[in-house]
């Protein structure tokens, strides 16, 4: 039997880059796909995703872990902060000469690593009679999960224990985590599972580990999003990580949080955690732990202001969006009295 496509479907047409087909079309889901065709078709440059995920009934949180794929291999960029557009905008608007010094200035972006192969039929059969172990991986998986793995379900787990070096035991605390939080699609499963194979938690010491903090993150989430108002019932995957970092490494609490994310709420008008962690830093750097360090902090500053007149005052009015300011962008510098 041939098969030829029907000449009236080209009356509208959008454009696909080759390289989906060609290096892609083996290694991504068919989530990733999805999510991918329907910004080619209708928003490429800026993704209404609410509309996209309404359009193919998925939810944010699922519509992110896929998107990251893209982004992991350079096809997607995520947007910048606010404050990264206006320093891009500033460069592309200086002379052309002094532009190009710029650009030779910076380092070259480091290219993404190449994309591993999605294995065949044939070749995830050959895995399952080379070592016992896939057989028993697959077997159980398939009652961890609750359902039939077919070919995406193995493809997935294969190249998480092959290509990024996760064990057997490993993976099975991995599904146990996802069935928990109640996300069991091969997209996020590969998502965090490839999180964990660029960072080495490749041992049941690590593993637990990793699963305490997200265990962590995801309940700072719940704390979080009610106070601030968020309806996404969990965090996405790079979400998990801001947390899990904020709370775990750098010792912050859901106050100090939620405090930077009204400093954030003040300055721009979106969701933004790249700048609730510039705050953060911020504060780290200060030793500020709770959000009363922070308001003795804000009143040092406010007795150190100089008045009008050249002289500190305790009364001085002082000017909150100034030390905000600074706050994102760099350490206090205090000026100090001229002598006369």
């Amino acid at each position: 039997m041939s098969y030829s496509v029907n000449p009236s479907v080209f009356k509208s047409i959008f454009a696909v880059p080759t390289d989906i087909v060609d290096k892609h079309i083996r290694l991504a889901n068919e989530h990733q796909l999805k999510v991918l065709l329907w910004i080619l078709r209708n928003s490429p440059d800026e993704p209404d995703i609410e509309k996209m995920c309404s359009d193919l009934k998925i939810d944010i949180g699922d519509a992110s872990d896929y998107l990251q794929y893209w982004v992991l291999t350079g096809v997607i960029s995520e947007s910048g902060t606010p404050a990264d557009n206006k320093k891009s905008e500033s460069i592309s608007s200086e002379k052309p000469e002094k532009a190009d010094k710029i650009k030779q200035q910076d380092p070259k972006p480091e290219l993404p690593a190449p994309a591993a192969s999605k294995p065949s039929s044939a070749e995830i059969a050959t895995r399952i009679e080379e070592s016992p172990d896939i057989g028993y991986l697959f077997n159980e998986a398939q009652r961890k999960l609750g359902k039939t793995i077919g070919y995406d379900g193995q493809c997935t787990l294969l190249l998480l224990h092959d290509h990024y070096g996760l064990p057997v035991e490993v993976l099975f605390m991995l599904i146990d985590y996802c069935v928990s939080v109640g996300k069991t699609n091969y997209g996020y499963l590969e998502t965090v599972g490839r999180d964990w194979g660029n960072r080495e938690i490749d041992t049941l010491d690590k593993a637990a580990e990793q699963i305490s903090a997200l265990r962590k993150a995801n309940s700072l989430w719940i704390d979080f999003s009610k106070a601030v108002g968020i309806s996404n019932p969990r965090p996405t995957t790079k979400q998990s990580e801001y947390l899990r970092r904020w709370s775990t490494e750098w010792g912050f609490g859901i106050d100090m949080i939620i405090l930077a994310y009204e400093e954030m709420a003040n300055h721009t008008g979106k969701l933004s955690f790249a700048y609730i962690e510039k705050v953060l830093i911020n504060w780290k750097n200060l030793g500020y732990k709770t959000p009363a360090e922070v308001e003795n902090g804000r009143e040092e500053q406010k007795a150190k202001k100089p008045s009008a007149s050249g002289e500190k005052s305790s009364s001085a009015s002082y000017d909150l969006g100034e030390f905000k300011e600074r706050s994102l962008h760099g350490e206090l510098k205090y000026e100090r009295k001229k002598k006369k």
